[in-house]
C-alpha cells in the first residue's frame, strides 16, 4: 500500500492558489489599463484624437486557406465608377476615411489617386447588395498619420477593410480578405502588414483568427485640424511604418 505524503500535498496546494492569484492580478491590471486607457481618450477627446494603432503582420509563404463563402458572395475589383460608392461607405468612419470630415469631397480623389497607381479595391456582393471593401496595396498605402508604408518587393500592405452592419459577423470579410491574400500571394508577395485600432476588439479577434500576429503598438496623438503628429510610443517591431 502507497503511503500519503503530506508534503506533496502542501506544495501542490499553494501552487494552485498562486496561480489562481496571479491570474486574478494580471485581468485586474488589465482592466485598470483598459480605464486608464478610456479616461484619457475621454480627456483629450476635445482637443484631438489619441490612438493606439496596432500593426500586424502575416507570413504568405505558404498557400492561403481557400476561405469560406456561407453566403454566396461574389467578389470583383473596384473601378472608377465606383468611387462615390466607396466614398460614402467610409465617409462616417474616420479611422478609414481619407478626408478632413465626412464632407471633404477631396478625400474622392486620393481614392482615385490609389486606384490609378495600382492599388486594388476589392468589393463583395451579397444578392446586388454591397456587403465589403477592402484594399490591397502594392507599392504604399495611407497607415500612420502623415506617415505612409512604403513597401518592398514581396510585400503588401491591406487597409480600409469596412463592413455594413447588416453583414457583421457572417464571414464576408474573411472571405474577402483570404481572396486578397490569395491573389497577393500569387503575384509574388511573401509577406503582409496591416493596422488595427486597439478600441476595436472585435476586429482584432477576426484577424488573429485569419492568421495575422500583432507585431507592434503606436500610440500618436492628432490635434483637431492637423494632418501629422509626433508619435507618443512605439513598442515593438514597427519600422516598416517609419521607411524613409
Amino acid at each position: 500500500m502507497l503511503g500519503h505524503d503530506p508534503g506533496h500535498a502542501r506544495t501542490k496546494y499553494p501552487g494552485a492558489i498562486y496561480g489562481s492569484k496571479r491570474g486574478a492580478l494580471h485581468s485586474a491590471m488589465g482592466d485598470l489599463r483598459k480605464r486608464a486607457w478610456q479616461w484619457s481618450k475621454r480627456v483629450t477627446a476635445s482637443f484631438g484624437e489619441l490612438t493606439c494603432a496596432l500593426f500586424y503582420e502575416r507570413s504568405l509563404a505558404e498557400p492561403v486557406r481557400p476561405p469560406l463563402n456561407p453566403l454566396g458572395a461574389s467578389i470583383r475589383l473596384a473601378e472608377e465608377s465606383d468611387l462615390d460608392t466607396i466614398c460614402q461607405l467610409y465617409a462616417d468612419d474616420p479611422w478609414l476615411w481619407l478626408g478632413d470630415g465626412p464632407r471633404d469631397q477631396a478625400a474622392r480623389g486620393l481614392y482615385l489617386d490609389r486606384l490609378r497607381r495600382g492599388e486594388r479595391c476589392f468589393l463583395a456582393f451579397v444578392d446586388g447588395v454591397l456587403a465589403h471593401a477592402n484594399w490591397t496595396c502594392f507599392t504604399w498605402g495611407d497607415a500612420l498619420p502623415g506617415h505612409p508604408i512604403r513597401l518592398r518587393p514581396g510585400e503588401v500592405y491591406t487597409t480600409d477593410a469596412f463592413t455594413p452592419p447588416a453583414f457583421r459577423g457572417k464571414g464576408v470579410h474573411g472571405l474577402v480578405l483570404g481572396t486578397m491574400l490569395d491573389q497577393a500571394r500569387r503575384q509574388g508577395a511573401r509577406h503582409a502588414y496591416t493596422l488595427g485600432q486597439l478600441d476595436r476588439p472585435d476586429a482584432h479577434k477576426g484577424l488573429r483568427a485569419l492568421g495575422w500576429q500583432e507585431c507592434g503598438r503606436v500610440y500618436f496623438f492628432l490635434p483637431r485640424g492637423a494632418v501629422r503628429t509626433p508619435f507618443l510610443l512605439r513598442r515593438g517591431m514597427t519600422q516598416p511604418l517609419f521607411r524613409d
